[in-house]
């Protein structure tokens, strides 16, 4: 099966935004793409933006909403292995902004 590259539209300095955006979905201890802050990363395509995602010539930087009870250092070791054939050579900033909350039993158990 092949695929359709990407349109040019959705590559920003040689990286397709749209396959980064989908691959740091797909990490299991992601919930999410982040907005944060305004001002926040985002990258900005005709007609739409997607948040959570910048892109330089020397990086990207990724937000994202995670898991809870997720060691951050596993969540960004996740996302960089997922981005490592789409961003070669460019280093992978990650910020969590956001983290679930715990599951209802964990919170019990604090009580």
């Amino acid at each position: 099966m092949t695929t359709a590259p990407a349109s040019p539209a959705a590559v920003v300095h040689g990286v397709d935004v749209a396959a980064v955006a989908a691959a740091v979905r797909a990490c299991p201890a992601v919930v999410g793409l982040h907005a944060g802050p305004r001002g926040g990363p985002a990258t900005y395509l005709p007609g739409r933006q997607v948040d959570g995602v910048r892109v330089t010539p020397q990086t990207l930087q990724i937000a994202i909403r995670a898991r809870w009870g997720v060691p951050a250092a596993e969540v960004a070791a996740q996302i960089r292995h997922a981005l490592r054939a789409l961003a070669p050579g460019r280093r992978v900033d990650v910020v969590i902004a956001d983290v679930t909350d715990p599951p209802r039993a964990a919170v019990e158990r604090e009580r």
